[in-house]
């Protein structure tokens, strides 16, 4: 049986405690109230805290904002709220409901000044890695291979984990990119991995790429199987994440359009096509080569082409109608 003594050991110290702090928190709101100036401050919980001790206390989990005293800060870091899980099971969920509760039985009326995430999870030993943390080291990984784009580029949109907690203070976090990055969005793999280069953990995030560059846009509509010229052209800064790898970049050529194009739009390869060297009603010299002669007759063009493509011309002579390769505007041939 225990006696006295470590009866009120055990009961009377932790509720002096508790006491203690409220007493120091009653101070601090009646001294903030005294002057509106001093009112400013908030006291914020995590929504993810990682505990060393037996007990976890409110410095582990809270953190402190506006005119509060350093040695005020000091006392309330130390208040002990309940028991720490044992080391090594998972990380302890703690809703709004009861967290709001141990903290009026702490602070009182004060809990009105505690800013209370909708859940706290934590956990025993270890560490943790807040979100800002965890960007950080994907901008790092990327930042290298956006070099090789031309234009301006933005990771934005990121889709990570509000933090990562290691079982082991040695643990770290690598970043993989799932296939090729793209202007668009991205998929990365996040990767715990404990000090012997083991993957503990796989936590499948991503990101967005934005890709500004110039891209040629007409100054009018142009019509289906109008010649690009420069004089039709504008450059204008174009995401290249919302065109995608259809968008034109304004060389090669000569070019015509195979589908009206309005005014301003980013013209897309698909919209264009090798303007023809020779068109349906041109004229030609028709060339016929063989091992021991060479004749040249005037010939009919009966279909668009380009150099090197294949066409069906009417020799003007015979009325023959043959396949023949363009060579240049003048000129198609027939081995």
């Amino acid at each position: 049986m225990m006696n006295m003594q470590e009866i009120i050991t055990r009961t009377v110290k932790p509720l002096l405690l508790t006491v203690a702090a409220v007493v120091t928190l009653a101070l601090v709101f009646g001294s903030a109230h005294a002057d509106n100036k001093k009112d400013d401050w908030r006291i914020k919980i995590k929504s993810a805290a990682v505990t060393s001790g037996p007990r976890v206390t409110l410095g582990e989990i809270a953190e402190f904002y506006g005119n509060l005293p350093p040695k005020t800060v000091r006392d309330l870091s130390a208040v002990e709220l309940w028991n720490a899980a044992p080391k090594g099971r998972r990380a302890l969920t703690v809703s709004r409901d009861k967290l709001k509760k141990v903290l009026y039985h702490y602070l009182g009326e004060l809990v009105s000044k505690c800013i209370i995430p909708s859940q706290i999870r934590i956990q025993t030993g270890g560490r943790i890695l807040s979100e800002v943390e965890i960007r950080s080291k994907v901008v790092n990984f990327l930042t290298p291979n956006l070099a090789a784009f031309d234009g301006q580029t933005e990771l934005d949109k990121f889709m990570l984990p509000d933090y990562i907690f290691f079982s082991d203070p040695t643990d770290r976090l690598s970043v993989e990119l799932n296939g090729k990055l793209e202007p668009g969005r991205n998929n990365i793999r996040l990767n715990v991995v404990s000090i012997d280069g083991r993957v503990v953990r796989r936590i499948s995030s991503s990101f967005f790429l934005n890709l500004w560059r110039a891209v040629p846009c007409p100054v009018r509509p142009i019509n289906r199987l109008e010649e690009i010229t420069p004089d039709l052209l504008t450059w204008k800064r174009k995401n290249i994440a919302y065109l995608g790898s259809e968008v034109w970049d304004g060389k090669g050529g000569p070019w015509r359009v195979k589908s009206p194009i309005g005014t301003g739009q980013p013209i897309k390869k698909s919209s264009i096509e090798l303007s023809p060297v020779v068109a349906r009603g041109d004229n030609v010299s028709l060339e016929y080569r063989g091992v021991n002669i060479r004749l040249s007759v005037p010939a009919e063009v009966l279909e668009d082409g380009g150099i090197g493509e294949t066409v069906t011309v009417r020799n003007l002579q015979s009325k023959v109608k043959i396949l023949a390769k363009v060579i240049n505007a003048s000129t198609v041939r027939v081995r």
